[in-house]
């Protein structure tokens, strides 16, 4: 339950009791009605505890009767959590050996050297499956060049030296 309902509640308990002591001193009540004042003073300032007074006047009455309250202050706490997403790693200027790679995410487009080597394989591709995706491939040995076009989906390569973008 909400601490400053726990508050408001005992205040409200404690101004009807004033009210009843304060309005005919236990005498039975008459058809005169009668104007009284009730004051509540409420205080709440975190971290300190929240207190009420309420202060009882009837008319003609001789007495004043006061009440003071206390509650535990409620803490609030709040998480806020953002989340960043990185940008993607640009691009390599190189192509390391064996694998496929896609162009624009693994290797970026260009003219690519790789030196002289035993046998190697390389392909160009419109997709990643079959041999209905071949571009343009080439298997031989020694220095090979490449053209990846933008065009391209992927380039494969296997058994060939590292091949680095030529500038």
């Amino acid at each position: 339950m909400n601490k400053k309902h726990i508050v408001g509640y005992g205040v409200t308990a404690v101004a009807c009791l004033g009210i009843g002591l304060a309005g005919n001193g236990g005498a039975p009540a008459t058809t005169t009605p009668s104007a009284e004042t009730v004051t509540v003073n409420s205080t709440a300032a975190a971290p300190t505890p929240a207190e009420a007074t309420v202060t009882v006047t009837a008319p003609g009455a001789t007495e004043t009767h006061t009440v003071t309250e206390t509650a535990e202050a409620e803490t609030v706490s709040e998480t806020v959590t953002e989340t960043v997403t990185a940008d993607p790693p640009a691009p390599e200027a190189s192509i390391p050996g064996d694998g496929t790679f896609e162009v624009g995410v693994d290797v970026e487009p260009g003219t690519y050297v790789s030196e002289a080597s035993g046998s190697c394989y390389w392909a160009r591709l419109s997709g990643s499956d079959g041999f209905d995706s071949i571009i343009d491939n080439n298997f031989g040995s020694g220095q090979m060049i490449v053209t990846i076009n933008e065009s391209d989906r992927f380039f494969e390569t296997s058994g060939c030296e590292p091949w680095s973008l030529r500038e």
